[in-house]
């Protein structure tokens, strides 16, 4: 046996560094030797061969060679195969060495500023990680950000009754509807990258947003939606770190930021937030119970509830607000400049102290409930009624009491108590009922939506009618459904292709089929009637636009998804002809290397054509939209013209 063999056959031994197939992942192995992975060293030293080849004894000390070892595992006589044979004459070299592994002359994850791209668009890809750890120059990750051209724009208007929606009538003479400041009045559902399209909205909204929240995925491999999830913790976060720092641009100064998560990454997105956010405008966790029980079968703990964390971009211009019908007993009644306040039960504790209590303004007589007291004494009392903790009431209901017992509210704490107040509220929010919810709208099932109640009481709390409301986790589309009910402005971001086959489906029937007159809503049927329809009165009507970032590498990558052994050696021409190479690729080499492509299994071509495919040019970039090889129409160049207020 050679020593190539005895160390991938030692190497395959952790999980860790092989797939699914038992191939070894070069990447996993080289990043646990550059951490100093104590599995990895442990298996090292537990070989006499590989003890000799990678440590270095000085003195009584045994010393990892890590750089011998990623220059051993780099080697291209290391794993050699078709594929590797292949891939190696694509990189130019210096030195004998692949420029993209010099790490002084580019940005390599898991570096703090790495942009981490993704590009998962159909559910099946599930199994896939979808995420690129390219290596990108800083001119390259600027470029990468830039605005996008945009595209397919279709205005959506409730019709009047007996008439369907049709994408060519919708799309006639698409103009964004502006307010005297110039700003974007239009509710719109962008498909696309989310973290690009963040960036692409920064002109017309940066500082514009009142309200983001967002259900992004967990990192649990079963996620919220249907992303994949399956991805490495410190991935993750620079996932979330690329998109929160833009999100937090695009807040307004008293804007507020929502975020769903679970027990799995909450204490570290909370340091991640803490961080982009800063400490002092950390808001609250806001807790939600999601399930009946789900039994840890180690442990035994039975974990019911997922996490909201709560950020303002500054919280000195915030006030978290609750829902009027619920606390209409509980208001400021008397004006107090400390501001609104809340009854606590004053007959909590057992005891003796169970002295009358008589309204000076009806007369009615209170008593604690039998076995119960007051939780305070007389003299006490006395003085609460002095100095305003204690308010009369001048009216009071039958079998209510003649006073409350105030203490000034927390607005958090508010929001809280929206959530699991007695009654039966919070059984209310567990996800059976989104998906029942969901359910009724839409033929197709669809895993773990969120309640429609519990995002107005999101909504409700930071935002008033006007307002913007940003997800750019759309999923489902819940939150731009209950943003439309409410009348607030909405921007949704999905970028999975089943964004037309739900989310906008959701909110066509949310609008509904109308009945006009010179423009005056006269009658509504077919439209959404569940959720928070009643609560909020919605009879249907309104608008939202829907377009799409125009794709370039992107259109390859989705098409590479569906290659088959056929059309693979087509689209292997048609991408060296035409795509955006990164700029290691010499093409004229690899077209003359078709053979050998040819040799490569199905999954190996496709893995080497989206290796190759430039990840900053995924879509058009607006500056430039006359060149001719994007082939795009004065059609698109007037809507992006019109987008872009220029």
């Amino acid at each position: 046996m050679t020593f190539n063999q005895q160390l991938e056959q030692l190497l395959k031994t952790l999980d860790k560094f092989t797939d699914k197939e038992g191939n070894l992942l070069k990447q996993n192995i080289k990043d646990s030797s550059e951490k100093f992975d104590t599995d990895l060293i442990k298996l090292l030293l537990s070989d006499k061969d590989t003890k000799e080849h990678f440590f270095d004894e000085i003195d009584d000390a045994t010393i990892f060679n890590y750089r011998k070892f990623i220059d051993y595992i780099d080697d291209k006589n290391f794993l050699i195969d078709s594929y590797t044979k292949f891939s190696n004459k694509v990189g130019l070299t210096i030195s004998n060495k692949h420029l993209q592994q010099i790490n002084d002359v580019v940005l390599s994850f898991p570096f703090k500023d790495c942009v981490l791209e993704g590009g998962q668009s159909k559910d099946d890809e599930k199994r896939k990680e979808i995420f690129f750890n390219e290596v990108l120059a800083k001119d390259e990750i600027n470029r990468l950000l830039d605005e996008k051209v945009i595209t397919n724009a279709t205005r959506f208007s409730a019709p009047l009754r007996g008439e369907k929606y049709t994408k060519d009538k919708a799309r006639e003479n698409i103009k964004f509807n502006r307010d005297e400041n110039g700003l974007i009045k239009d509710n719109l559902i962008i498909k696309g990258n989310n973290l690009l399209a963040l960036h692409t909205l920064k002109s017309n909204f940066a500082g514009k947003v009142k309200l983001i929240y967002i259900d992004p995925p967990y990192n649990t491999g079963n996620d919220s939606f249907n992303y994949n999830d399956n991805f490495n913790h410190s991935t993750w976060l620079t996932f979330m770190k690329n998109r929160l720092e833009v999100a937090r641009a695009l807040l307004r100064d008293d804007g507020v930021i929502f975020v769903q998560c679970d027990d799995n990454e909450q204490a570290y997105l909370k340091v991640l937030m803490d961080e982009i956010f800063g400490r002092d405008n950390f808001v609250g966790d806001l807790i939600r119970k999601t399930k009946s029980s789900t039994n840890d079968a180690k442990t035994g703990f039975n974990m019911q509830h997922e996490n909201t964390l709560i950020f303002a971009k500054n919280k000195n211009n915030i006030s978290l607000k609750g829902d009027k019908k619920r606390l209409d007993n509980y208001s400021n009644l008397d004006n107090d400049i400390n501001g609104d306040w809340v009854s606590s039960d004053p007959s909590a504790r057992t005891g003796n102290t169970k002295f009358e209590i008589k309204n000076p303004k009806t007369g009615q007589i209170d008593l604690p409930p039998k076995g119960r007291c007051w939780a305070f004494s007389k003299g006490s009392f006395n003085n609460f009624v002095k100095s305003g903790k204690i308010k009369f009431k001048n009216t009071v209901k039958k079998n209510e009491r003649g006073f409350i017992y105030k203490s000034y509210k927390n607005n958090l704490k508010n929001l809280f108590y929206l959530l699991n107040s007695l009654d039966g509220c919070k059984n209310q929010y567990m996800n059976q009922v989104a998906t029942k919810e969901r359910n009724n709208l839409l033929d197709d099932s669809f895993e773990y939506p969120k309640p429609e109640e519990f995002i107005k009481i999101i909504i409700n709390s930071v935002t008033e009618k006007g307002d913007i409301v940003l997800d750019y986790h759309l999923g489902s589309g819940t939150t731009c459904a209950v943003a439309h009910k409410m009348g607030r402005q909405y921007i949704g971001i999905e970028q999975m292709d089943y964004i037309e086959d739900i989310a906008v489906k959701r909110m066509q029937k949310v609008i509904g089929e109308t009945v006009k007159k010179d423009g005056e809503l006269l009658e509504s049927v077919a439209f959404d009637n569940g959720g928070i329809s009643k609560a909020v009165d919605w009879i249907g009507g309104g608008e939202f636009i829907y377009f799409e970032l125009d794709k370039y590498n992107q259109k390859y990558i989705d098409e590479l998804s569906n290659a088959t052994d056929k059309t693979i050696l087509k689209l292997y021409d048609e991408i060296l002809e035409k795509a955006f190479l990164n700029y290691d690729v010499e093409s004229k080499k690899l077209l003359e290397n078709k053979k050998d492509f040819a040799t490569l299994s199905l999954n190996e071509q496709q893995a080497f054509l989206i290796s190759i495919l430039n990840k900053n040019q995924l879509y058009k970039n607006r500056s430039e939209i006359d060149d001719k090889e994007l082939l795009l129409d004065e059609k698109t160049k007037q809507l992006n013209k019109d987008f872009y207020n220029n």
